[in-house]
């Protein structure tokens, strides 16, 4: 048996917890044992907050639901820190749980099923009864709401069922009929119509000698299906009776699994495989497992989707020729040819006499009537083992009448869309959904095609030739065969040729095969379809954007239409395999395609409406960078004020902490891209202020580095339109980043060249900022007198403006608290962060209080005082907390202080707790290498990190 290391393990098999040995560790809610659940059953996975709101409370949730799931997600976290290597991470819009599988009784049962199948008969036994011992009563037992019963409970009770059965047919095999005919009975009255129960049952009487009784078990399950269902029992149990009543001795060895007789010809129909098929392990391995595995058929009908050129019909082939040999009926292969360039679909009817004379039926029998053609063949077929392809489907309407009507029977269908409406007679479709292949299997079809040697040679640009490719098989295939057709080529000839954008898709080509051709197919197809017109403009316009994908949203602005309208457009692409839908309300393109699609908008979009296009996306990003400014508050609510003041769109709704971060998370990189293309266009204005606006939310979370290239960006943009203004802003926010993020000296530049050009405009609120923000650069550079200068002259000439800021006020006392507090000076820096701590309460945010709290705790601590720091850190901790943050850089600043603090008290071990919970947080954000956690984490009296030691 596969254990589980040490006694902790998760149980889903029964009443659901954590236990140890026999005892429930916890959750002790049915709500918390819930959330649990949902986790355990998609390991590995993000499950949105949505599906565990459901998960709990189903369609119906109170108002409160999610602020609920967030505290039970809080509690299971102390459970599961008592778990080794498990870890429940926050992932937008969700959580994941990491953990190894073989503590959860649900996949080790799976495991010992899996070795089971492929041992022999005596071990086969051992391994079926120690997966079955697993089992400790119905599944998902005590958890809240019938969801998870509703969603996952009748197929985990079908799991076992069928382990049952397998353990059985073991147990026959030794020769054990006489130890089931005691068990047998009780099953089969529990499931009558189950027909492997009834066979496994007439065996074992038959073994037993009993002929009469196993022939009335015959008889009783055919009249309950025929009373019940109107359907007679299948092929196998059919021909086990015939067998028994001719009193055929090998009928009583026999198995379910066996392959009855038959006249009718065996067709062996499929194409050849392809000779340098490359990776697709997992795929293979779950198709291959639900194809006839353990000779029956686990799934009726399988769907391979994805957009062209993925290798659909590449996979399907190799697959049908790894289990053709459990079809001895034989194999059965169409093109339907639903996304073929310039060819007609295949009708149904076509299809079927195809099928039908493969079978043996003569070409003038074949019906002219579709549903009598479809019926014939569904009779051929009923009770044979025969596999069925049904490569390049257009729809589900053409892929229904060719479905076999035998669960014996199994059929592959490949289509560029994702056939939902395909109704399954066994109620059991599988969707397998392709991506593109990774690195490793890039190269490795690369090589397989232009030559193992060559690649080799040039690592390097074969690896680049794999990314200009986007990863896609068909385009690697085109670009190998170039090569191998040139022979006089380096690989860095192909990869230069293919760098430039708009000539990739003229080299990935070659005689009739390209993959210009593929997306045009499925493009052309498109337009032909209901609403086709508005979603090839979606397509094209999606195209324009560089981001690695998009937000509703930010879809509907670009398209100029409602949320609802975009949603609708864009399910429409992904239907159609031109767009991907990767995570809720979020879409993408591969690299390839958004190049097909940038060239159609280049056809079909004036460069006005382009131009209009992205400038909308823009307003819909700088909306919400400014609502983000307004929630954090602080001394970003004065950019706001820069760029227009009316936006055409109103941008994303963010109400939460929560929901603030996970727009963060989930736009950065497209923020990032999107102002990079605005950089230099006539939109470079709205540019620098969605920059200025995001900048203040990328701080806040942590992301330092994504801050300090958006800053970049910005200083480009501000150039491009010439006002200096501007300059000023974007040049002072570059200088404010460098500094951050260690490049202290290039940012006292920038800070210099901002104040400047300030004074220049004349705008003294600034002007006083940047005085400030001096001081910050010479304290990071060590040169704290410098630093206690330039605070003093900001604080001068802060209480000089004529309108009085008290909140400015309070953050220069800060910083001036923090150069004296780095000089030694302990008790003026407690003086000052306690005077900025009253300011705070009057007029700040409760994330000023946690800030300067922090910084007083420091002063604290260095001043000799470790019980005032940790007190003053563990408020800190609780405001920030309650104030709904989690991970970013400033509890990883408290966690570190609060650490050191404790450490200086003697508490060792909290003391390394909170370390380890900083470094991982600082790792997470990027801004410690995976080196500098380790020390982090285990050194005794580890230095302070490099990124807190400047913001101190």
């Amino acid at each position: 048996m596969t254990e589980a290391p040490g006694d902790t393990e998760f149980r889903l098999l029964g009443p659901v917890g954590v236990w140890a040995g026999d005892r429930l560790i916890g959750p002790s809610t049915a709500q918390q044992r819930s959330v649990l659940a949902a986790l355990l059953l998609r390991p590995g996975q993000v499950i949105p907050l949505d599906h565990l709101v459901e998960a709990v409370w189903g369609e119906q949730p109170p108002v409160s639901a999610r602020n609920a799931v967030q505290g039970y997600v809080s509690r299971l976290r102390r459970i599961l820190a008592l778990v080794p290597d498990t870890e429940l991470v926050t992932s937008p819009p969700g959580y994941r749980l990491d953990l190894d599988l073989m503590r959860v009784d649900l996949y080790r049962f799976r495991d010992l099923v899996g070795q089971a199948g492929s041992s022999g008969p005596e071990e086969a036994r051992g391994l079926f009864r120690q997966a079955l011992g697993l089992w400790r009563g119905a599944p998902l037992a005590d958890t809240a709401g019938p969801w998870l019963q509703e969603t996952f409970g009748a197929a985990l009770r079908d799991e076992r069922l069928t382990a049952l059965e397998d353990r059985i047919a073991a147990d026959l095999r030794c020769g054990r009929h006489r130890e089931l005919l005691a068990e047998l009975p009780m099953l089969l009255s529990e499931h009558p119509v189950r027909e492997r129960l009834v066979h496994l049952t007439m065996m074992a009487l038959h073994q037993d000698g009993q002929r009469a009784a196993a022939l009335e078990v015959f008889h009783d399950a055919r009249a309950r299906l025929v009373e019940e269902f109107g359907i007679e029992p299948g092929g196998e149990l059919q021909d086990l009776q015939r067998r028994i009543l001719n009193a055929d001795s090998a009928a009583a060895q026999w198995t379910y699994d066996g392959s009855p007789e038959y006249t009718a010809p065996v067709p062996a129909e499929l194409p050849a495989d392809v000779a340098t098929f490359t990776g697709r392990a997992a795929e293979v391995a779950r198709l291959t497992g639900l194809l006839g595995a353990g000779g029956r058929t686990r799934s009726g009908v399988c769907q391979i989707s994805g957009i062209g050129g993925i290798g659909k019909s590449a996979l399907a082939i190799h697959v049908a020729h790894a289990v053709a040999d459990r079809f001895p009926d034989g194999q059965l292969y169409v093109n339907l040819q639903g996304a073929t360039p310039e060819a007609n679909p295949v009708t149904p009817l076509a299809a079927l006499g195809r099928f039908l004379r493969s079978l043996g039926v003569a070409d003038s029998a074949v019906p002219a009537d579709v549903e009598e053609a479809a019926a014939r063949f569904r009779t051929l077929t009923g009770g044979k083992r025969l596999l069925v392809v049904l490569d390049n489907a257009r729809d589900a309407a053409q892929v229904r009448p060719l479905l076999p009507g035998s669960p014996t029977c199994a059929v592959l269908v490949t289509s560029r869309r994702r056939l939902a409406s395909v109704e399954d007679p066994v109620e059991d479709s599988v969707q397998v959904p392709l991506d593109v292949l990774s690195d490793e299997e890039g190269l490795a079809l690369l090589s397989g095609v232009a030559g193992a040697g060559r690649i080799a040679d040039e690592p390097a640009a074969a690896a680049d030739v794999v990314r200009l490719c986007g990863n896609l098989p068909l385009a690697l295939r085109l670009a190998g065969a170039r090569l191998s057709a040139r022979p006089s080529w380096p690989v860095s000839t192909l990869a230069s040729r293919l760098v430039t954008a708009r000539r990739r898709l003229d080299e990935l080509r070659i005689d009739d095969r390209a993959v210009r051709a593929g997306f045009q197919g499925s493009y052309q197809d498109l337009l032909t379809s209901s609403r086709g017109e508005a979603a090839a403009r979606m397509f094209r316009l999606v195209g324009l954007l560089d981001g690695q994908d998009l937000g509703l949203a930010v879809a509907a602005a670009l398209a100029g239409t409602s949320d609802e309208q975009a949603q609708d457009l864009l399910d429409h692409l992904v239907d159609a395999q031109l767009v991907e839908n990767h995570a809720p309300d979020r879409y993408r393109l591969h690299d390839l395609l958004r190049l097909f699609a940038r060239e159609r908008a280049g056809e079909e979009e004036s460069a006005t409406a382009r131009q209009q296009a992205v400038e909308r996306v823009l307003h819909c990003y700088l909306a919400t960078a400014r609502t983000a400014v307004g929630m954090i508050k602080g001394s970003g609510l004065w950019r706001s004020a820069v760029g227009p003041e009316a936006l055409t769109h109103q941008g994303v709704r963010l109400e939460t902490s929560e929901d603030l971060h996970a727009w963060i998370d989930a736009e950065e990189d497209n923020v990032l891209a999107v102002i990079g293309q605005a950089a230099h266009t006539p939109a470079a204005g709205l540019a620098v202020a969605l920059a200025m606006s995001f900048a203040v939310s990328l701080y806040e979370r942590g992301h330092w580095l994504k801050q300090l290239a958006v800053c970049r960006l910005s200083t480009q943009a501000a150039e491009h339109t010439g006002e200096l203004l501007l300059s000023a802003h974007a040049y002072g926010d570059l200088g404010f980043a460098q500094i951050c993020t260690g490049w202290t000296a290039e940012g006292l530049v920038h800070l210099h060249r901002s104040l400047a050009a300030y004074q220049e405009v004349g705008h003294p609120p600034r002007e006083v900022a940047l005085l400030d923000q001096i001081g910050l650069a010479y304290r990071a550079l060590g040169n704290f007198e410098k630093a206690i200068e330039y605070h003093l002259r900001s604080l001068d000439a802060e209480r000089g403006l004529a309108d009085a800021r008290p909140w400015h006020e309070g953050v220069i006392l800060t910083h001036l608290g923090l150069a004296y507090q780095r000089a030694g000076r302990f008790d003026e820096a407690v003086d000052l962060h306690t005077r900025a701590m009253a300011t705070f309460r009057s007029f700040g945010s409760a994330l000023d209080i946690v800030s300067v709290q922090v910084h007083l705790g420091e002063a604290y601590r260095l001043a000799g005082d470790p019980d005032e720091a940790v007190r003053q850190y563990r408020q800190a901790l609780a405001r920030y907390r309650a104030d709904g943050r989690i991970a970013d850089y400033r509890e990883a600043e408290i966690s570190w202080g609060l650490g050191l603090a404790l450490h200086d008290l003697g508490e060792w071990d909290q003391a390394r707790r909170f370390r380890r919970r900083s470094a991982v947080i600082l790792h997470h954000l990027g801004l410690v290498s995976a080196e500098e956690r380790h020390a982090m984490e285990t050194t005794a009296e580890p230095d302070t990190p490099r990124v807190i030691r400047r913001q101190l």
